[in-house]
């Protein structure tokens, strides 16, 4: 009788797993995309870097060149790259070597 309940429990676990990751992962970018702030460098869904310029509600402003600015939803922030500093502004310009690898801003040190 005990081999009848644990062979489903052990067929069960790893399903209970999976479910379990996804929802904290699912939760973890919920919680990131409603930190954004102006100023933070930001990677898309779709692979585009640029620099939050402002937050409304759902939407997100992110200048993907100087002068350029695209508007998306906030669920399609996909990571932010660099945590925005106290000195932070919209106007604020960059420092030369931001963004110029996909891994810019995400070492330990920074």
């Amino acid at each position: 009788m005990g081999i009848e309940l644990l062979i489903p429990l052990l067929l069960l676990l790893p399903l209970l797993l999976i479910t379990m990751r996804t929802r904290r992962q699912q939760r973890e970018m919920a919680q990131m995309q409603q930190r954004l702030t102006p100023g933070q460098e930001v990677m898309t869904t779709s692979g585009v870097f640029g620099t939050v310029r402002g937050v409304d509600g759902d939407r997100v402003s992110v200048e993907v060149a100087p002068g350029v600015t695209t508007q998306w939803a906030r669920q399609a922030i996909a990571r932010i790259l660099t945590p925005p500093s106290p000195g932070d502004s919209p106007d604020a310009g960059s420092s030369p070597d931001a963004g110029s690898s996909p891994d810019a801003g995400t070492s330990p040190g920074r």
